[in-house]
């Protein structure tokens, strides 16, 4: 019999490559598995469609859009009440999980109604530590949680004092209770246990953001022009674009700059069109796609900003792990992650500082040595085999086998 795998994600695979490069691992060693996540109202939802008619697996997508209206009004008072509520109930479980999201409240009421025995939960990002937690309890599962970022440390909108509190607090009650944790990046693993004080060294492992080395192919550039590529989920306002465009406007008749993603349509009117002789954009790619083009560029941009949330100073992004594989050299802010990153990782980029001046002089210098930046490509895409997909898999499979034993 097929051991049966959950996995649960607060989005869709899209926007989530890291829960899908583990999901489908789990169908390719045989396991029975079912996922549970979120249909977004937006761009990502298309190509998730499309995405998951290629694997053999069950999938349920709860909708946050107001359509069905009823639960998402419900989640969405829920949330409310439980944030009101919160100021007398700092130690209640259940509020600390809806007054952080609502999306927390739609899942634990899905997964009270789902009757199916699972051999292994596995969530991914704070949202779903919850649900995940009160499922594998009541149907006496054990359970693996996946630190996508420092969820303490990232930005929040409202009420950020209690938010980051109500973060900690999950956190510390509820990974204990987990079979394993694993995490994003060395320095998210790091701070993420010291909130757990002690965590047992044989239930942690740090699993990288890499890909799959098929996903990647090696090509020259042999255009005139210098090609720089950066790519989000969103081409918006706070990723440092304000910072790296003027300052490769000073170099636009040697250089293109590739943008990929979801444009927003206000940033690009008030900033981004204004330097459209040397800028390309790209809509957002299924992540397969988007690998296999990144071959096309020269130079990559992992942008990363210490001034946007504490998350940034930690996370390694699945960016620059692309760059990496495609043979790209990349160029890093000098966030502490990508500045160890970097040095771990000897030839593959140079770290710049985080406002114009310095990448200016950043752009100069790699324009001036840029041949052997060029030449050099091919040595950094084999490098990068060693460092993919294949690799940490096999530390995943080892995580599961052991505790499914």
């Amino acid at each position: 019999m097929r051991r049966k795998l959950l996995f649960i994600s607060p989005a869709n695979l899209t926007v989530n490559p890291r829960l899908l490069k583990e999901l489908k691992l789990a169908v390719s060693e045989g396991f029975d598995v079912d996922f549970v996540g979120f249909n977004t109202g937006n761009w990502s939802d298309k190509i998730d469609a499309e995405l998951i008619k290629n694997i053999d697996a069950n999938f349920h997508y709860i909708p946050i859009t107001r359509k069905p209206l009823l639960p998402w009004f419900l989640s969405s008072i829920g949330e409310k009440i439980s944030q009101k509520l919160y100021q007398f109930l700092k130690t209640n479980l259940k509020i600390n999980a809806y007054a952080h999201s609502k999306r927390s409240i739609l899942l634990n009421n899905y997964l009270k109604k789902k009757s199916k025995k699972y051999d292994l939960i596995i969530s991914h990002v704070l949202t779903t530590l919850y649900p995940a937690y009160k499922f594998a309890c009541r149907t006496n599962t054990k359970f693996i949680f996946d630190i996508e970022d420092y969820h303490p440390g990232e930005a929040v909108s409202f009420d950020n004092k209690n938010e980051k509190a109500r973060r900690e607090f999950l956190m510390q009650k509820i990974l204990p209770k987990a079979s394993f944790v694993t995490y994003a990046s060395p320095l998210i693993g790091e701070y993420s246990l010291k909130l757990l004080n002690n965590y047992p060294k044989n239930r942690h492992r740090l699993i990288n953001n890499c890909f799959s080395q098929t996903e990647f192919q090696f090509k020259e550039n042999n255009s005139e022009k210098i090609k720089f590529v950066w790519f989000s989920q969103n081409i918006s306002q706070g990723r440092g674009l304000e910072l790296v465009v003027p300052a490769l406007a000073k170099f636009k008749d040697k250089i293109e700059l590739h943008l990929i993603g979801n444009l927003y349509e206000d940033f690009n009117t008030e900033f981004l069109s204004q330097y459209s002789e040397f800028i390309t954009i790209h809509k957002p790619l299924p992540q397969k796609e988007l690998n296999l083009k990144l071959s096309e560029f020269d130079i990559g941009l992992a942008i990363e900003l210490n001034s946007a949330d504490f998350n940034r100073h930690l996370c390694l992004t699945n960016k620059i792990w692309a760059y990496l594989q495609s043979g790209l050299y990349i160029l890093a802010t000098d966030t502490p992650a990508q500045v160890k990153f970097i040095a771990e990782n000897k030839n593959a980029g140079i770290i710049t500082g985080q406002n114009i001046g310095d990448f200016e002089i950043t752009f100069k210098n790699i324009l001036a040595d840029i041949e052997k930046t060029q030449n050099e490509k091919q040595k950094r895409f084999e490098y990068a085999k060693d460092l993919s997909w294949e690799n940490e898999s096999e530390k995943i499979i080892d995580i599961w086998l052991k505790i499914l034993e």
